[in-house]
């Protein structure tokens, strides 16, 4: 079965889409079958690996909708060998509406992804914690936690962690305890001292479930949203892509302690 994973911030601008995206590179080129699930309605991450939202007969708003439609349905190839998107269009609003009136409204997604056939499955959730981020949490086994260097960025954090114990059925020490999240700090700026001095001494409590690794604030990475590549093949001399890299070793990293890696199947950048 996949392994499922959650990237979620409930607060917008924190860099989630473009986690999820280079993540989602960083693991394809590493050898690894890759989905992105686009769950944002704005459909960033659709955009942002190249696929024009006007032009997708399905996506995630019919996977999410009575008759349900399968993930190998809509999910779309990218430009990068390994990895696909299942994507994601302004109707998906309109589908999540009607899912608050189902039964087992947040076992939607879950069963969707029941019979994916990848190595990961990344969900770029919405910047809320409605039905969406509900469904995506409980058909999850592990969170990445986006988190700007900024004071409003750690706002929401209980909130989330909170909502992840009652989805997920846990108590707080449980939570903390296994090895079910990671916090990801991004946008970093070493001329913030101050700021990063504060930010660092609220995160704390969370050291242990902090990445090593940090996303340091990078022109490119915005340039390459707009050029609609991964950060490895726009710039891959850009700290961004050295950043990006370093998270996706760390992360393959988690999976080998939960002695659960699968195998790699070689790829190279630009490879499709």
């Amino acid at each position: 079965m996949s392994h499922v994973v959650a990237v979620i911030n409930q607060k917008g601008g924190t860099g989630k889409t473009t986690t999820a995206l280079n993540l989602g590179a960083g693991l394809a080129y590493q050898g690894y079958r890759t989905l992105i699930v686009d769950l944002d309605p704005q459909g960033h991450t659709t955009i942002g690996i190249g696929v024009d939202p006007d032009s997708i007969t399905a996506s995630m708003a019919e996977v999410m909708s009575v008759p349900r439609t399968s993930i190998s349905q809509v999910a779309l190839p990218s430009y990068i060998l390994g990895l696909e998107v299942a994507p994601a269009q302004i109707h998906l609003a309109r589908a999540a509406e009607q899912v608050y009136s189902r039964v087992f409204r947040e076992a939607i997604l879950a069963q969707a992804l029941k019979d994916a056939d990848y190595d990961f499955v990344l969900i770029d959730c919405p910047p809320s914690l409605g039905v969406l981020t509900t469904n995506s949490l409980y058909a999850c086994d592990f969170i990445v936690i986006p988190c700007q260097i900024s004071r409003y960025s750690l706002d929401g954090l209980a909130d989330l962690l909170t909502t992840v114990e009652t989805v997920k059925n846990l108590t707080m020490e449980e939570l903390f305890q296994g090895d079910f999240f990671r916090i990801l700090l991004t946008m970093y700026d070493k001329r913030n001292r101050i700021t990063n001095d504060y930010i660092m001494e609220q995160l704390a409590p969370f050291r242990e479930k902090t990445f090593k690794a940090m996303i340091m604030k990078n022109e490119a990475l915005n340039q390459a949203q707009i050029a609609q590549k991964a950060i490895f093949d726009y710039e891959p001399k850009s700290s961004g892509a050295q950043d990006y890299l370093q998270l996706t070793l760390e992360f393959l990293e988690i999976w080998e302690k939960r002695d659960s890696l699968p195998a790699r199947r070689p790829n190279l950048p630009g490879s499709r």
